[in-house]
């Protein structure tokens, strides 16, 4: 008797699918290849190899759906487009054996190990492949704890719950620990699926997933005392979180640093570990990665990045729509490969973390983090570095999670401000956001009383200082506000804000060794004194570079005042949506 649309629900969809799994066993067909060993082999047959023996393979689909993606908590949430992707995906699953392919987050016996199940269409065996080498192998006999059900295919996908000039891509269900994800075939889709899990799953921990990367080194302090530093550097998708956290230092960058800045980093900087890449488990005394490996943008990677660099060259690295060169090797160069009718911006590559040079066979942290660093990429407020003293406007800016859209989220709204909470907003379901910065401020304050703070940076890397802006009459909640909206031209294909200057990797990379050591001068805000503190000299940065990195340079106090009086208003409109119920102390930490 045909299944109907009507008769689905969110807890009976895997056991419909697990009926159909049994109906066929029970007629000699077969419902599930499990974890069958020749995925590779299999994926050849449509992959790219490179001259360096790398393998690559290109999607459907160049970013995430997150304009079509829908988080469902309960039934009555549930809508007749809902019902009609899951009976599709069903109807699907009936005609054909589907991979089922078993992973862990979190490294065995850390606080937030995570069993995860993907069944994927058995025409993408690249994607099930590509997904357990980052993650961690799974406990046998061991029941999973969140499933994905992946079809890169297109079933004729309703439209989106509320916007039918969208279609339906990714359903999640984060009380019935399961998504359903079709037309996509996206590798980010299966990735991020299950880390949406896995935040939840670190909350209900007691910790918080944060969207993150992860790193060590030891810092010699201008007082010759030794520091081991724990970071973290938070940031969304294309703002340059693996780039600082991923950062390897080696000969070849000690020579890089003593040519560009006359220091010899290599006496006062060692011992750098790569730990994690992308998403984290914060908890009050220790910080825990979620993969094994890495899944990097790469675009314009070169070896001033020599760690992404050289594990992304590696032939044992598994590309996705990324170019190859004159001689076919691995290129990172953007001038191949387009989508949607502009030059391709979301090369990616699933990396061995040894493979960079600086990885220690552990995703976890030695001892408990001290250093947090918010990217935040903005073109008219912001300094290139700030060191934020304040527990609850440190909060505040994870609650914005303010910065500048990139093409790897979405085709839409390249270079424009966006607000994305947490810098995790489309992976964060099942637990208010507000309830994970409630958390993250309570970790800060608790160390804080304890004498061992956290020390906080908020980053302007990938963003401008001092670009060019116009005021704008514009409608925020039911208001009218004047505010200001950057500036734009078409450079080589891409997008750029008009003026201003940014800080270099480099430059990044040595004012976050200079700030851990203590050898760092700082002088209060000039508008939040209170709360901020900005770089006054940094050993290696001429006073003139300094001064370009300052916006003041560029505005008066009085436009910047009213700059950042516009901002204000436009983070607490999207706090309103985001992030609803902040702590009144929190929400009004920007206040003049």
């Amino acid at each position: 008797m045909p299944i109907t649309a009507d008769q689905i629900t969110i807890a009976n969809f895997p056991e419909l699918f697990q009926e159909i799994v049994r109906n066929k066993e029970a007629a000699g067909i077969q419902a599930i290849q499990d974890n069958p060993t020749d995925l590779l082999q299999r994926a050849k047959g449509y992959g790219v190899q490179y001259t360096n023996h790398s393998w690559g393979w290109g999607s459907n689909i160049w970013s995430r759906s997150e304009a079509g993606s829908s988080v469902v908590n309960s039934e009555d949430e549930l809508t007749d487009s809902h019902r009609q992707l899951m009976l599709r995906a069903l109807e699907h699953m009936i005609t054909r054996p589907m991979i089922q392919a078993d992973a862990n987050l979190g490294s065995p016996g850390s606080p937030a190990e995570m069993h995860c199940r993907l069944y994927c269409d058995p025409q993408y065996p690249d994607i099930p492949y590509r997904w357990q080498q980052i993650c961690f192998p799974a406990r046998a006999h061991q029941e999973p704890q969140a499933a994905l059900y992946f079809i890169p295919q297109y079933l004729e996908n309703p439209p989106m719950p509320g916007n039918p000039s969208r279609l339906l891509h990714v359903i999640r269900f984060p009380n019935h620990n399961y998504t359903i994800c079709v037309g996509t075939s996206y590798q980010g889709e299966v990735k991020k699926g299950f880390l949406s899990h896995w935040i939840r799953h670190c909350y209900l921990q007691g910790g918080t997933g944060e969207h993150a990367a992860l790193r060590e080194f030891t810092v010699k302090t201008p007082t010759g005392v030794e520091k081991r530093i724990v970071m973290a550097v938070w940031g969304l998708t294309g703002s340059g979180k693996s780039t600082h956290g991923m950062y390897v230092l080696n000969q070849h960058t000690y020579a890089m640093y003593q040519e560009m800045f006359g220091i010899n980093l290599s006496e006062i900087c060692y011992d750098n570990v790569v730990k994690n890449d992308d998403v984290i488990g914060w908890f009050e005394d220790c910080a825990v990665g979620s993969e094994r490996g890495s899944w990097t943008k790469t675009e314009g990677v070169d070896e001033r990045q020599i760690g992404i660099y050289d594990a992304a060259m590696s032939a044992e690295a598994l590309h996705e729509n990324t170019e190859w060169d004159d001689s076919g090797n691995v290129s990172f160069d953007v001038k191949l490969f387009q989508y949607h009718g502009v030059l391709n911006r979301n090369a990616r590559s699933v990396l061995s973390l040894s493979a960079t040079g600086a990885f220690d066979g552990s995703v976890n942290s030695s001892q408990p983090p001290n250093v947090a660093v918010f990217i935040s990429p903005g073109y008219l407020t912001d300094y290139a570095w700030l060191k934020i003293k304040d527990v609850d406007f440190a909060a505040k800016v994870l609650a914005d999670g303010r910065t500048v859209g990139h093409p790897a989220q979405s085709k839409e709204g390249v270079g424009e401000t966006k607000y994305s909470t947490r810098y995790c907003l489309p992976f964060t379901m099942g637990v208010d956001n507000v309830a994970h910065v409630h958390r993250f401020r309570e970790f800060l304050r608790r160390r804080l009383e304890a004498g061992s703070p956290i020390d906080v940076y908020q980053i302007n890397t990938t963003g401008k200082v001092g670009a060019s802006y116009e005021w704008h009459t514009m409608e925020v909640g039911g208001e009218q506000h004047e505010l200001p909206v950057a500036l734009f031209e078409e450079r080589d294909g891409q997008r750029k804000p008009i003026g201003g200057t940014d800080p270099s990797i480099e430059e990044t990379g040595l004012f976050l060794i200079q700030a851990a050591r203590g050898a760092v001068e700082w002088q209060p805000h000039p508008l939040w004194p209170e709360h901020v503190l900005v770089p006054l000299a940094v050993p290696g940065i001429t006073p003139e570079r300094l001064a370009e990195l300052d916006p003041f340079t560029y505005r008066s106090p009085e436009e910047m005042e009213k700059l950042l009086r516009a901002q204000i208003v436009l983070a607490k409109h999207y706090n309103d949506i985001q992030c609803a119920g902040l702590a009144a102390e929190i929400y009004s930490a920007m206040d003049f």
